[in-house]
């Protein structure tokens, strides 16, 4: 019998932050807050949401330490827990962790508490990395071009 080693092998780990965060709570919230963003969005496997149900009604209704999910797993993330379009995320996202964590909380960095709402400041950077950023108004070089073609198409069906 093979073991695949590449499922094995972690995508990422709360020892990638331990140094910087100076403590193990603190090194969990970013890859804690990652993991409740993925099971909001639906990016987790059907094992491992078989695997963790007792841990997940707590995300779902958004009570205890967003962390708790990623600590009871073991402190550590891996391809097989995330569905196709969770990896292919999560994948791409993981380089960017640790400067949206940073930037979401630039006074305290990795002193927040593990909240939920903590969690809400960092899942919109996350969305916005996920699904691009939320539609709005147009460029300014796209309004002007707007306008002025719309000048200028005025001007055709006028008669001296």
């Amino acid at each position: 019998m093979s073991i695949n080693t590449q499922d094995e092998m972690p995508l990422a780990s709360v020892d990638d932050f331990l140094i910087e965060a100076g403590s193990l709570d603190k090194a969990l919230l970013p890859l804690g807050f990652l993991l409740a963003f993925a099971f909001h969005h639906q990016l987790l496997s059907a094992s491992f949401l078989r695997q963790r149900e007792p841990q997940l009604s707590a995300v779902r209704l958004q009570d205890g330490q967003v962390s708790s999910l990623f600590a009871a797993h073991g402190a550590a993330l891996y391809p097989r827990d995330f569905n196709q379009r969770g990896l292919a995320f999560i994948q791409r996202y993981l380089p960017q962790l640790r400067d949206d964590f940073l930037s979401a909380f630039p006074e305290a960095g990795f002193g927040i508490d593990d909240s939920w709402e903590n969690y809400q400041k960092l899942a919109k950077l996350m969305a916005r990395a996920r699904l691009g950023p939320p539609p709005g108004r147009a460029s300014t070089v796209s309004r002007r071009l707007g306008e002025f073609l719309n000048r200028l198409f005025k001007g055709f069906g006028k008669r001296p």
